[in-house]
């Protein structure tokens, strides 16, 4: 290695690393603690697999939000088994019938619906809802990894945000969108970016000098897409926004131990963990959403993996020398890898109301 490149990563690693010194601050609104049925925020148990639906609580036709939502959480259901005939069965939908039996057989039951002020939410199982039990509702708590799958470490889930939308009936929606595209980005991702390190310095004749070093991104990271269905497990809420469990349908890999801080550390079992940070600097996501400074953070993860599987640097210096001395030097690195990674642990801080996302992958096998 030669001591150029030393000097380039000796730079550059105290800029993406120093978020492990970041203590946890969290701004956002109080929200009061309600009930709702348990299976809102925790549609998938142990013994029942369940998909919610939802409309806008009002409907220009009557029992028009009722059809819809039972509607929506019957599409979910029939996409996650792979059932045909969707319309066949969606026809068989009402308001006062509570189940209905499909072209295979099987029998789906709805539950009755639970309506906030925004919202009509419906629920659909091919098991018999046996209780109307209500659960307080669930924040999310960054600082102490609750719930535990906010802190996931299994390769086979991925968190979907989504802040409250434009209709809040299609938050849930959103959240399954955005965890599609980040499940992408963490099952294959093409890393194809330039980086520029600029050193430069300055003193005139009068001994005033003047030192600076900026770093410097150009590229793309681009991802898988994700064709397959997911399945919402399990949900918080962060003041109006929804963090949402994924379910992938992808091969289950062996759970890594909860125990373990993976901010502290480099690697695992010799694959490297990074970090990935978004709105440190203050730079701000052009919608400004949570979800989209997550999807860059991540991004940005990738970036340092890719780094780790093989890089190319070059540089040019520019000294002159005239009643003063000016220095300059460019090192470029160029980054052209495929990576995947596995999401170890997620860290929310917010700096002047904006979000600041800190990521750490682990690198995929």
């Amino acid at each position: 290695m030669t001591s150029l490149y030393r000097f380039a990563f000796t730079c550059l690693y105290p800029i993406t690393l120093v978020g492990c010194q970041i203590t946890s601050v969290v701004e956002k609104e109080p929200t009061p603690s309600l009930e709702a049925p348990c299976w809102l925020q925790a549609p998938v148990q142990s013994n029942q697999v369940g998909f919610i639906g939802t409309a806008a609580p009002f409907s220009a036709t009557q029992n028009g939000s009722l059809i819809a939502s039972r509607k929506r959480a019957l599409v979910r259901l029939l996409e996650h088994y792979a059932i045909s005939e969707i319309d066949i069965e969606l026809s068989k939908v009402t308001h006062d019938s509570k189940n209905i039996s499909l072209e295979n057989g099987q029998i789906v039951y709805f539950s009755d619906p639970h309506i906030t002020a925004d919202t009509l939410y419906s629920y659909a199982s091919t098991s018999a809802l046996t209780t109307n039990k209500q659960c307080q509702s669930v924040e999310c708590d960054f600082s102490q990894c609750q719930p535990s799958w906010l802190c996931q470490n299994n390769h086979n889930s991925v968190i979907g945000v989504s802040y409250y939308t434009a209709f809040a009936h299609q938050q849930i929606p959103m959240s399954a969108q955005n965890a599609k595209i980040l499940a992408g980005y963490l099952s294959q991702a093409r890393v194809n970016v330039t980086e520029q390190l600029r050193e430069s310095y300055a003193s005139d004749a009068q001994s005033q000098s003047k030192y600076a070093l900026n770093l410097s991104r150009q590229g793309d990271v681009s991802a898988q897409k994700i064709e397959q269905p997911i399945l919402m497990t399990n949900s918080c809420t962060y003041g109006a926004t929804l963090f949402a469990n994924y379910s992938l349908p992808t091969q289950q890999e062996v759970p890594l131990s909860t125990s373990i801080n993976w901010r502290e550390r480099q690697e695992f079992e010799g694959r490297s963990i990074v970090l990935g940070n978004f709105g440190e600097d203050g730079t701000i996501a052009p919608d400004n959403l949570l979800s989209s400074a997550i999807k860059f953070a991540i991004r940005d993860a990738l970036v340092e993996l890719a780094k780790i599987k093989g890089i190319e640097i070059s540089s040019d210096t520019t000294l002159v020398q005239n009643e003063g001395r000016y220095f300059l030097n460019n090192t470029y690195y160029t980054i052209a890898q495929t990576v995947n990674g596995r999401l170890l642990d997620i860290q929310i801080n917010y700096k002047d109301g904006f979000p600041n996302v800190y990521v750490w992958l682990l690198e995929g096998s």
